[in-house]
């Protein structure tokens, strides 16, 4: 009886192991093509305008997950009310059109590692408009996390600042960009609570496409014609990071729990970096190196007191 019972035990592990492993395949994926992201970006400086990339990667990436979230609709028997479309769209507008707007702009104006460090510091922000949006305490190891990351962003531009006054202005878009996606990941785990991940992306991702397109008419931008030249990046940051990055991401999640998702991000800034690097040519200088492991111990201490990582799951 024994022995049975230990074989039990040897086999629920071994399953476990093999979940997580599974897991942790779906979330290297999608850290892998996120990273890419700022390089591949940064490719497409003068060739494609902001707001038209967004509006195709969006629209063509939110179609992608649709299936998923129709399925997770009909199995989980969710109802969406007027009120929660009007909530999608606000999320779809403040993520498409701010947020990713802003960071697009800023990727643009300055370098894709700098774009990757200073976006990846929008968890310091979410626990800013979790406070005032999910009344969630903001205690003071959250305060302290939040004071050593924001010096860590300070430490990793400050010299950056005399470049140009387009380099500033990209600097400023970038953590607008931070302010603005941490806003909308307080907003996705609100609605979240009541619903899905998915299917709150695919909608959002949709409508704030559709959001940006008064944008595209009023300025007369191209809405579906891409230069030669970009069709290849297009179509990576389009099917990869926003439709199959983000269905990984998901997947990967169901697997795991969802602080190892949130931990692993720590990773991204800095292979945003080396990618960089490699491919664009990108020094990375000490100052920069020191600011970013700040801002990640910044983030890790912020993450260390919330419910969902790892540490107080297990």
């Amino acid at each position: 009886m024994l022995l049975y019972t230990i074989s039990e035990n040897t086999k629920q592990t071994y399953r476990k192991g093999l979940t997580m492993n599974k897991g942790f395949i779906y979330l290297t994926i999608t850290l892998i093509f996120f990273s890419s992201y700022e390089v591949v970006g940064r490719m497409l400086t003068n060739l494609v305008n902001p707001y038209q990339l967004n509006f195709i990667r969006f629209l063509i990436g939110g179609l992608l997950l649709l299936p998923l979230a129709v399925y997770h609709i009909k199995n989980k028997k969710i109802k969406l009310a007027i009120k929660d479309m009007l909530y999608i769209s606000l999320i779809g507008l403040v993520n498409v059109v701010l947020s990713m707007s802003f960071f697009q702009i800023g990727i643009n104006a300055t370098k894709a590692s700098l774009a990757a460090v200073i976006f990846s510091s929008n968890p310091l922000f979410v626990i800013i408009s979790a406070h005032f949006i999910l009344k969630e305490n903001l205690n003071l190891e959250k305060i302290l996390g939040l004071i050593i990351g924001i010096a860590g962003l300070v430490i990793v531009f400050y010299k950056d600042l005399n470049i140009s006054k387009s380099y500033t202005y990209g600097i400023i878009m970038l953590i607008l960009a931070a302010i603005t996606y941490g806003i909308y990941t307080t907003m996705g785990k609100k609605f979240s609570q009541k619903t899905d991940s998915v299917i709150m992306n695919s909608l959002s991702f949709i409508i704030g496409s559709l959001l940006l397109l008064p944008i595209l008419l009023i300025k007369h931008y191209p809405i579906f014609y891409v230069p030669y030249k970009a069709l290849l990046p297009m179509a990576y940051l389009t099917f990869f990071v926003t439709g199959i990055a983000y269905y990984t991401y998901f997947v990967g999640l169901m697997y795991m729990d969802a602080g190892v998702g949130s931990m692993i991000f720590l990773i991204k800034p800095i292979l945003a970096s080396l990618l960089a690097w490699m491919l664009l040519s990108e020094k990375i200088s000490m100052q920069f190196a020191i600011g970013t492991l700040v801002i990640l111990a910044g983030i890790a201490i912020v993450q260390h007191t919330d419910k969902k990582t790892v540490q107080e799951d297990y």
